[in-house]
């Protein structure tokens, strides 16, 4: 099945560190017959990649590996990602080992790029980050788009898988702050009619939980 690339957003400091970030963490990966692939992978591959993470973002703080895949992958995958003997990962064809390396890579590389957006950051703010992030329509988005297929068909360099991922990555960013604008809107919206004297309090229009209530 082809895919489309995202559209590319300008350079910019932000996305320059992004691009060095995923140029370097998924530099394991290699082009071999027809398609990129893992031909080798060992815990210490992503051990690596965090350690790498941690000094391009000037990250004080370095997460435990565990810590930080738990907030990115389903639990019933990670014994496979540490797992040393490679008996498990033994299971997977090359195929699906490689998109769960990049999606382990691009979670890594996402996390590090909201903890980065704090001035000070501190264990408390780490566990913060990681859980959010573990619940976040970003993770899930983006993850699902890497896994649907496709990518390494398209993708013959590790360049361009970079640039699908930052793609997919800006989309997601601006699908976020539509949404965030047209909430704002209707929220705006019901105040307005509320004050006007037009329609009753209520839940009307907003997403599921948010509730315009009268004030006495």
């Amino acid at each position: 099945m082809a895919i489309s690339l995202p559209h590319q957003r300008p350079s910019s400091p932000s996305t320059s560190k992004l691009h060095q970030a995923l140029l370097t963490t998924l530099s394991p990966l290699t082009l071999t017959h027809t398609h990129l692939s893992l031909p080798q992978y060992h815990p210490t591959l992503l051990a690596t990649a965090v350690t790498t993470l941690t000094k391009i973002y000037s990250c004080p703080i370095t997460p435990s590996l565990p810590q930080l895949l738990s907030a990115i992958l389903p639990e019933e995958t990670l014994p496979i990602l540490f797992d040393t003997t490679g008996a498990l990962l033994s299971g997977l064809d090359d195929q699906a080992k490689t998109i769960l390396y990049i999606q382990a890579v691009t979670g890594l590389v996402l996390i590090f790029e909201h903890l980065c957006k704090h001035g000070d950051i501190t264990a408390g703010v780490v566990d913060r980050e990681l859980r959010l992030f573990e619940q976040s329509k970003q993770k899930r988005s983006v993850l699902e788009r890497i896994e649907e297929g496709g990518l390494l068909g398209e993708c013959y360099t590790v360049e361009a898988v970079v640039e699908f991922i930052v793609g997919v990555i800006d989309e997601q960013e601006k699908e976020e702050a539509v949404n965030e604008v047209e909430i704002e809107q209707v929220v705006t919206n019901e105040k307005v009619d509320w004050e006007m004297g037009s329609r009753p309090y209520g839940n009307m229009g907003l997403p599921w939980g948010f509730t315009i209530m009268a004030l006495n």
